[in-house]
């Protein structure tokens, strides 16, 4: 037997034997310097409610903006096939709202979750989205409020696709461009 076989039968039986047993979960704080990494794997379970990020600003004059969806589905092209980076990058972002929506269920009783790293980061997200931020040529909102922004909230709340209804999981409290 050659060492590329060799290497071909032990990736199946260490596969195999992955598949059979079952790993604890692994956890620590150093992990979330990590996530950036691994995606969210948890889609592939079945069709449940998925968390989607919903902002609104206020502007300069104090009035808020309708609560806009952040990731809205980019139109699809042939070309995407080869290079899509920014339905990549659309991606990513809509992947640190699902692990913020995981950090939110695994949250301790009593625990502050903007504490963490992806609430941060989240809420950096929001305010780019707010501020004309954009994946490529689309933007990250339909409609982005008229004038400076004076301060923002954001959302995260769970939908089912397809479904007109949606639960809120979090909402942020009212927060300032410069925080």
């Amino acid at each position: 037997m050659d060492f590329t076989t060799l290497l071909i039968v032990a990736y199946f039986a260490l596969l195999a034997i992955t598949l059979r047993k079952r790993w604890g979960v692994i956890d620590g704080p150093w992990l979330f310097y990590f996530r950036a990494f691994f995606p969210n794997w948890k889609f592939y379970h079945g069709i449940n409610p998925a968390p989607r990020l919903y902002v609104r600003g206020q502007t300069e004059s104090g009035d808020w903006s309708d609560w806009g969806l952040v990731y809205p589905r980019l139109p699809r092209q042939v070309r995407h096939l080869l290079h899509n980076p920014a339905v990549n990058l659309a991606l990513t972002h809509q992947n640190l709202v699902d692990h913020l929506a995981n950090d939110i269920n695994d949250m301790p009783e009593g625990a502050d979750i903007r504490e963490r790293v992806t609430y941060q980061l989240v809420s950096q997200l929001a305010r780019q989205a707010l501020e004309g931020g954009s994946w490529g040529d689309q933007a990250m909102l339909a409609s982005i409020p008229v004038g400076r922004l004076s301060a923002y909230q954001f959302e995260v709340r769970m939908e089912l696709p397809g479904s007109p209804s949606s639960e809120r999981m979090l909402q942020s409290p009212v927060l300032r461009p410069w925080n």
